[in-house]
């Protein structure tokens, strides 16, 4: 960490990372560009009671970041994986560049194969919540994303890949800006494919959660079918080589996408087996603070509650006047809500309860259990 205050979260349009990919069994430095994220479909409350005034979604506060900076950030991977799970893994980052400016200790998470859709989720609600950043979840630096090459080695891909080693097909259409990988409203509505139905407060549970992500991710595998079916049709039709351009057209399946999501590195996970009622009231304070911002977690599990870095650099919490000693990660399963504030803790609340009980006693809880 350099000294000095923190740079601001959108200082960096380029990420270049070294240790990630190899090309042709040489590793190589990847640089990948500052991206979009992508809002995931809201849970929307069953009766009027349940919701704000008017129905509405909470409206994100206006940014006090600064203009975008055009900074490039210049990092190594180092090989030891911190976690992992559904949508990709995180690994420590070494930064190479640490002359240019202030900054924590980061952390890198590398989508899986054909989870880039999720992790742009997951960034739209690192940037909903910019107001609780350092404060009750990670800083997050950004979503980059770069096209490579099918024959790539990534470093996270290898037990997927050996696993599926089917087309890998952009959902985007053909002509869609390489910048731009989210899947968009047209492509998918084209197919009358349609996310599962809003859910609401009496559907509020981690086997809906999950027997829905399981039809989405059948739904999208099935579209991904279509598309390259309908693919290698244009492709029969249109590419017809010649003596002087034996490679007329170059396909995009030669193609895929790497997306990672760059945040600050935090602490370890609660302890199992002692005493914990002095962490239950700080970790009720931040589910509180994602709350006034809308915010169902869902994803409430112990390896997602993390210790605040050891930094002097944690900011006060803007409603409960101290310092949070814990923070939260993963938000790629979050919805964004239009509960009232007091539904959303009671919630979370209950779940959080029964987890932090469990550890008392030594064991871990997790939703499926």
């Amino acid at each position: 960490m350099h000294g000095g205050p923190f740079v601001p979260s959108n200082a960096f349009s380029s990420l270049v990372i070294g240790g990630l990919i190899k090309l042709n069994g040489v590793q190589v430095p990847l640089t990948l560009s500052k991206t979009i994220s992508k809002p995931g479909k809201p849970l929307l409350a069953s009766a009027e009671c349940f919701a704000n005034p008017g129905g509405l979604l909470p409206v994100r506060p206006p940014s006090k970041l600064p203009p975008p900076g055009n900074l490039c950030l210049q990092v190594s991977l180092e090989p030891e994986r911190l976690g992992y799970g559904r949508v990709g893994s995180v690994y420590p980052l070494r930064i190479d560049n640490t002359n240019q400016c202030a900054l924590p200790s980061l952390v890198i998470k590398v989508a899986a194969r054909r989870r880039s859709d999720d992790l742009a989720r997951e960034a739209w609600f690192y940037e909903e919540m910019e107001d609780i950043q350092g404060v009750a979840i990670a800083r997050c630096y950004g979503l980059f994303t770069a096209e490579i090459e099918q024959t790539s080695e990534v470093l996270d891909w290898a037990e997927s890949d050996a696993d599926c080693d089917e087309e890998e097909v952009d959902i985007r259409g053909e002509d869609s800006p390489s910048e731009d990988y989210c899947d968009t409203e047209d492509t998918w509505d084209r197919y009358a494919w349609r996310d599962s139905e809003d859910l609401v407060m009496e559907e509020f549970s981690w086997e809906v959660v999950f027997k829905r992500e399981e039809e989405r991710d059948k739904l999208r595998d099935q579209l991904r079918e279509k598309l390259r079916q309908e693919r290698r049709e244009k492709r029969d039709r249109t590419i017809k080589p010649t003596r002087a351009d034996p490679v007329s057209v170059r396909s995009r399946s030669d193609k895929t996408f790497l997306s990672v999501l760059v945040l600050e590195r935090l602490g370890d996970v609660m302890p199992i087996g002692v005493p914990l009622e002095a962490f239950k009231p700080d970790v009720r304070e931040i589910y509180s603070d994602m709350g006034r911002f809308g915010v169902h977690h869902i994803d409430i599990r112990w390896r997602n509650i993390l210790a605040a870095p050891a930094t002097d650099q944690s900011i006060v919490c803007p409603y409960h006047g101290h310092k949070h000693q814990w923070r939260v990660v993963d938000f790629d399963l979050s919805r964004k809500s239009n509960h009232l504030h007091s539904g959303i803790e009671t919630a979370a609340n209950g779940w959080l309860q029964t987890i932090l009980d469990g550890l008392e006693e030594g064991y871990v809880v997790e939703p499926w259990d």
